[in-house]
């Protein structure tokens, strides 16, 4: 089972519905009222939708987890990856959380973009080119980066969302200012 986690409009559902890994793996969103509602009142029939299941925003349905881990304990030797989960919030530091999965699920955190994913380099940085090159020729690498200068107060407004997120971000400032 997998568990990724990370801060909100990161990607995270995007991610786990276009990975090809997980086509065959049904999708559910616990941001769907009536699922919460379905969770709270019979938590194994959730589970029992598909036999692979994507449950997006998890942490909106802390009682479903004690479920999962029955079920991850019943068929750990026939079904890994079975269940993949997201969710905005830490699992393992929320409150109203009491089955945190440990030992369970591998966590897997999503980041936002860095300023050179954002520019469209594919990448995060040089680190591995770096790794592989002598001490010597780090300063040569480094300055051999072809990143266009851009104001730092502008990139730290901007943050590392995508670029839908940051629109919306902006426009709802916008109309805040006004």
């Amino acid at each position: 089972m997998a568990v990724v986690i990370g801060a909100r409009q990161t990607g995270k559902s995007t991610l786990v519905q276009s990975l090809p890994l997980l086509a065959s793996h049904a999708y559910r969103t616990l941001d769907d009222p009536e699922l919460r509602i379905q969770t709270r009142q019979d938590p194994a029939s959730v589970l029992a939708f598909a036999r692979t299941l994507i449950l997006d925003e998890v942490q909106r349905a802390p009682d479903l987890l004690s479920a999962v881990k029955q079920a991850v304990d019943r068929d750990r030797p026939r079904a890994p990856g079975r269940y993949v989960l997201t969710g905005s919030a830490n699992l393992l530091l929320m409150e109203r959380i009491s089955e945190s999965l440990a030992g369970r699920a591998a966590y897997i955190r999503l980041w936002p973009l860095t300023r050179r994913e954002r520019l469209g380099l594919g990448r995060a940085g040089i680190w591995s080119e770096l790794l592989h090159a002598p001490a010597q020729d780090w300063e040569n690498l480094v300055k051999e980066q072809e990143v266009p200068a851009d104001d730092w107060q502008v990139l730290v407004r901007e943050g590392g969302l995508p670029v839908p997120a940051y629109e919306l971000r902006t426009a709802a400032e916008t109309r805040a200012v006004v």
